[in-house]
């Protein structure tokens, strides 16, 4: 099966802040004073990251695995967007020599956003500790990919595959076209099992998704 990657590229902003030191003047205290200011400031600064971690577990619940699994058997917009994913960009060619099959990909988000115009797409910039994003292709194979910035979101997401039911045979992990009325299996033979897709473990990509934990989906033809 070939399987092709999109190189998608990230950028983080990195914050910094000050801090402020204890003073005493003309034999009067102002620690406390001051450290009401520390306070203050450390409020200020964390109350920021509680919001964007609310969103994210607002997000996380909404984008259950059974919405996912909708969304690879029909990638749309619609579907994207029951997973709490907003659109981002699509791209496509039409392949370059006589013969040679085009590509097309669609990528949808969560803390991300559409960066500068690549040879083909666009980059993709995090704006979020939680950010991550999803994208189907089409070429000579089809084939999609979910990556996380976050490891333990990569893993979490994971779990709910697992809680889900997957066919398991020779250590890979499959999604089967219907649900599992008693979770994950692990069989011998897919002989009693239509299966869509093979799904990957969660794991740290420093080549064509620079910097994200991936988790691969193959579909089968």
């Amino acid at each position: 099966m070939k399987r092709n990657y999109l190189l998608l590229t990230m950028m983080v902003v990195l914050s910094a802040c000050g801090s402020k030191q204890t003073q005493t003047t003309g034999g009067t205290d102002t620690t406390a004073d001051t450290a009401t200011a520390v306070v203050q400031d450390s409020v200020a600064v964390e109350t920021p990251s509680e919001e964007v971690d609310a969103e994210f577990e607002q997000f996380f619940d909404q984008f259950t695995f059974d919405k996912f699994v909708a969304l690879l058997k029909n990638v749309s917009q619609e579907k994207a967007k029951d997973c709490g994913l907003s659109f981002i960009y699509e791209a496509s060619d039409e392949g370059g020599e006589e013969g040679e099959v085009g590509t097309s990909t669609e990528v949808y988000g969560w803390g991300m956003e559409k960066g500068k115009k690549m040879d083909f797409g666009y980059e993709l910039n995090c704006i979020s500790d939680h950010g991550c994003y999803f994208y189907y292709q089409l070429d000579t194979s089809t084939q999609a990919a979910l990556c996380f910035k976050n490891k333990d979101d990569a893993d979490r997401f994971f779990e709910k595959a697992v809680a889900y039911g997957l066919v398991v045979m020779n250590d890979g992990y499959h999604i089967a076209e219907q649900k599992l009325p008693g979770g994950t299996v692990k069989v011998d033979s897919f002989r009693d099992y239509d299966i869509m897709a093979e799904i990957t473990k969660p794991k740290y990509d420093e080549e064509f998704n620079k910097g994200y934990y991936v988790i691969h989906i193959y579909y089968f033809a």
